[in-house]
């Protein structure tokens, strides 16, 4: 007898997450094992409120641009965490009624403990239910620990994180050219990045200047010289950044949204995590006011900068624009993403539950995957960290051995952009000094 099969996905979205969509969607519909493929309007919330989108009744082109739209907004995520025996039953209780045999759900770690609860109580009720993860996360934090190969235990890298890494990369060598234009006024410019307390994202930033030709510093954090102590990293922030002032006379600093440099009065979603796209105050903007010196003004309210150099410090944060936006999408993210979520639903399909799919890199300097399996236990409500081996001594930059590992995430190469030769015309005219400047 055909079952039917739900399709879910929680969290953040990325601008590949309907790739991983539509390439479980076109698996699913080929089977003679599956009758009906249903989408759950706003993730697990769309279970327990029993709204599930039939996806088989779409018109087929409209399954073909999932390819192309990026986020999560054709059948919606939630973060909303499952604490209710209650709950749990009614989800059992729906996908009896629906007649559902396959439940794949996309998301993070917390997300996979989701799918092994619902699969392990589906069981217990007497339900015969394959649940399958498919696994999205920017943050690239779902998987194991750094081998000695090179790659990573568990799922090498997350389908999201080679978009978001190219975006962010693309960023900062155009605010690089902004930041040459504009630096006798503004020399340093801070740039605040998603990734909560994990620093693949910040790090990225180096894939836009792998031969280190600009004045850039990455905070990342996992870094900076305390764990508990703003202030100190503050001033750790503020070394750095006049010691490129007087290299270069201008500065970027991209910072992850996590560093610690004081109380962000953040808000946190049902599962804990802290939102800092909501918070009271953002690092990059307490970067650049400690910078600015706006905590230490004068008797008449002027700013006593900390820059050795005139100007002040700019601060920029892109948002969440980083982790959907369809323009700097990698090629490479998007067909990866796409195969996963195949994957996952040949793993339904084999019944083959209780699994989430994976990215396995193979070891050597030609890049290329293949596509495993682990068990939802193992990756449910854990987190892996970005590497120390990959942190530069200097505590502001990570290695090459990153570099190498991310580069090919990121789907081919950066645009180049006009470099003139500082040819000037001779000196005709005596020495002068702008009086602004005297």
């Amino acid at each position: 007898m055909k079952r039917n099969a739900v399709i879910a996905q929680s969290g953040g979205p990325t601008s590949v997450i309907n790739a991983s969509l539509l390439g479980a969607i076109e698996v699913l519909m080929k089977s003679e094992k599956i009758d009906k493929v249903y989408g759950a309007k706003m993730g697990i919330l769309g279970v327990l409120r029993e709204e599930l989108v039939d996806i088989t009744a779409q018109d087929p082109k409209e399954l073909k641009l999932l390819y192309e739209t990026p986020s999560a907004g054709v059948i919606g995520s939630c973060r909303y965490k499952i604490r209710s025996e209650e709950d749990m039953e009614r989800i059992v209780e729906v996908f009896k009624a629906h007649n559902v045999g396959y439940f794949l759900y996309c998301g993070g770690e917390d997300s996979m403990d989701t799918a092994n609860k619902v699969a392990k109580l589906a069981k217990e009720r007497g339900l015969d239910l394959v649940a399958v993860g498919i696994p999205k996360t920017i943050d690239n934090d779902l998987g194991g620990e750094l081998q000695e190969d090179g790659t990573f235990a568990i799922c090498d890298h997350d389908p999201g994180y080679g978009s978001v890494a190219r975006n962010t990369a693309m960023n900062v060598l155009e605010a690089n050219e902004e930041n040459k234009a504009s630096y006798t006024s503004d020399p340093v410019l801070v740039i605040g990045v998603m990734g909560r307390k994990i620093g693949f994202i910040p790090a990225s930033a180096r894939l836009a200047d792998p031969k280190r030709e600009m004045p850039l510093l990455i905070i990342l954090p996992e870094a900076l010289p305390s764990d508990n102590d703003g202030r100190e990293n503050l001033e750790f922030i503020t070394e750095k950044v006049n010691e490129k002032l007087k290299e270069f006379g201008r500065c970027i600093v991209i910072i992850g949204e996590g560093v610690n440099v004081g109380d962000l009065g953040v808000l946190k979603d049902s599962f804990g995590h802290a939102q800092f796209s909501a918070a009271e105050r953002t690092v990059e903007q307490i970067v650049a006011n400690y910078l600015n010196g706006l905590d230490r003004k004068d008797e008449l309210g002027r700013a006593k900068s900390r820059l050795v150099v005139r100007g002040i410090a700019r601060y920029e944060k892109p948002g969440t624009r980083q982790r959907r936006e369809i323009a700097y999408v990698s090629e490479v993210d998007r067909k990866e993403a796409y195969e996963v979520g195949a994957h996952a639903a040949k793993l339904a399909l084999n019944d083959e539950g209780g699994y989430m799919a994976t990215i396995i890199r193979t070891p050597g300097d030609e890049y290329s995957v293949e596509y495993g399996k682990v068990p939802l236990e193992v990756v449910a409500n854990s987190s892996r960290k970005f590497p120390k081996e990959w942190i530069d001594p200097s505590k502001v930059d990570v290695t090459d051995d990153f570099v190498k590992w991310a580069m090919p995430l990121i789907g081919g190469d950066l645009p180049r952009f006009a470099r003139f030769k500082d040819v000037f015309a001779p000196k005709l005219c005596p020495e002068y000094v702008p009086t602004g400047y005297r």
